[in-house]
């Protein structure tokens, strides 16, 4: 059941009661109607009541029809304005249109049909012109939250653009150092990337850091596993399918190639794609296009790939399971990521930085770990690289009461699973690597408290220091003077 329409307001304004009564009786039946005798009166029911359409006549005391059809054009300019005149004030007629700026005149005598269709026509004028300020009203709400959903959006580009800045890379050892150098020539061309390691060394981040370093940054990127889906689904995933092209196709779709044109897509895991989805990756980078499943047309896509894998991709081409022809346009420019027990040294920053990503996002907050613990960790095998790391740091931070963590924080298992696989890279005598309540905000700033650490250690010794951080001491000396120490 409809709601009931609220009728509209008239406000009739005349010093005659008679003409007034006579007004009332044949407007209240469409409208609410509201009655006064002159222009103070007029003017307090317009401030306590929203009025459609106002009727005025000329000749009243204290305030002519046309003062008060100015004032209500001033104050109330939405209330559509009428004025009633006798056929001998054509002056009064010309200032009200020229300055009261009314809707109609209507002559006294007046007919009452001529009156009810005047104020009908009045009332739709009303009603369009309150549409109109709604919509306008609705618009500029829209248009404002479209201009700061538009900024929250270049907002975020920019942490994310920063988040994957080459500054970001948690590291000081020469192997990540030469890995930093290859993204950055990744980043300054447009080729296909491979990005090889093993699982939890940071394919993605890297394929990330490519891509927010491109020109391509402004475009999106698009990660698929190629292992957790089957060959058909991620068929369908990579590349859409037309309406009817299978149970359940009930319209057309576009794939994450097609979605990602202008982009990056990063197709993880790729060792596990079969020979027939191999063959059309192929055509993608060197056609640049792509058939929906089902179609017959090409469509031209403008896509970059990057293709990560944790296995040794050339000799998956020799057990005849990945094509050669494939490994050669993704092995344009190939990055190897390291393990993490390759870059020891770089093991107390990431902690370091495991720890500050955790003080911002809790209330916890962690000061300090013992140099017993970062012994410990720095040693251990870590098969599971930088996500095994993240992972049991994490559970040390949620287990401890305390702001510091100590050996007794490092999970069991690992305490006693037996002997660590490397020597320890410190000392074992008592002390704490500290870290600020107030994480280091830049890398550089990370790496010199480290660096400032170590020769407090080793008495300023450089070449001790440089062998603790498993670097050259030449190399040392010149990050030294690149940071101001």
């Amino acid at each position: 059941m409809n709601a009931q329409r609220v009728p509209l307001s008239i406000l009739c304004v005349d010093d005659e009661p008679s003409i007034l009564s006579v007004l009332r009786k044949l407007l209240e039946e469409d409208y609410n109607v509201y009655t006064a005798s002159n222009g103070l009166e007029a003017l307090n029911i317009l401030n306590d009541h929203e009025i459609a359409v106002a009727l005025v006549d000329q000749k009243m005391p204290n305030m002519t029809g046309i003062e008060l059809l100015t004032k209500i054009k001033d104050l109330y300019p939405n209330t559509v304005r009428i004025i009633l005149t006798a056929h001998t004030e054509v002056h009064d007629l010309v200032d009200s249109i020229n300055v009261g700026e009314i809707f109609r005149h209507i002559n006294k005598p007046w007919e009452p049909d001529v009156l009810t269709d005047c104020i009908r026509e009045a009332v739709l004028k009303f009603e369009q012109h309150r549409a109109i300020i709604k919509h306008k009203d609705e618009y500029e709400k829209l248009a404002t939250e479209k201009a700061n959903l538009e900024r929250e959006i270049v907002l975020l580009k920019s942490e994310i653009e920063k988040e994957y800045s080459l500054d970001n890379i948690i590291s000081i050892s020469p192997e990540m150092n030469n890995v930093r150098r290859l993204i950055n020539a990744a980043s300054l061309s447009d080729e296909t990337v491979l990005v090889q390691g093993e699982s939890g060394t940071g394919k993605e981040l890297v394929a990330r850091a490519i891509h927010y370093n491109s020109k391509r940054h402004h475009k999106k990127f698009l990660a698929v596993d190629c292992g957790a889906l089957t060959e058909t689904l991620l068929e369908g995933e990579l590349f859409g399918h037309k309406k009817g092209a299978f149970t359940g196709a009930v319209q057309d779709q576009k794939g994450l190639i097609e979605d990602a044109v202008g982009g990056t897509v990063f197709l993880d895991e790729i060792s596990n794609t079969s020979l027939s989805l191999q063959a059309k990756l192929l055509r993608v980078i060197q056609e640049k296009e792509i058939r929906r499943v089902g179609e017959t047309q090409y469509r031209q896509v403008d896509v970059r790939i990057i293709a990560a894998t944790n296995k040794d991709l050339l000799e998956e081409v020799q057990k005849s399971n990945f094509r050669m022809d494939l490994y050669y346009r993704l092995n344009v420019l190939n990055v190897q990521l390291p393990a993490l027990r390759d870059r020891r040294s770089d093991i107390p920053l990431l902690i370091n930085h495991i720890i500050n990503e955790y003080n911002q996002k809790s209330e916890k907050k962690i000061k300090s770990i013992s140099r017993e613990a970062l012994n410990l960790l720095s040693s251990l095998p870590w098969n599971g690289n930088i996500r095994e790391l993240k992972n049991i740091i994490n559970r040390m931070i949620i287990f401890t009461h305390a702001e510091h963590l100590d050996i007794h924080d490092v999970p069991d298992e690992i305490r006693t699973g037996g002997l660590p696989t490397a020597q320890p890279s410190f000392s074992s005598d008592a002390g704490s690597f500290n870290f600020s309540v107030s994480a280091p905000k830049t890398m550089d700033e990370l790496e010199k408290e480290y660096i400032r650490f170590i020769l407090a250690k080793t008495s300023s010794n450089k070449a001790e220091a440089a062998k603790l951080l498993g670097l050259k001491r030449t190399t040392l000396i010149m990050r030294m003077k690149k940071l101001g120490l």
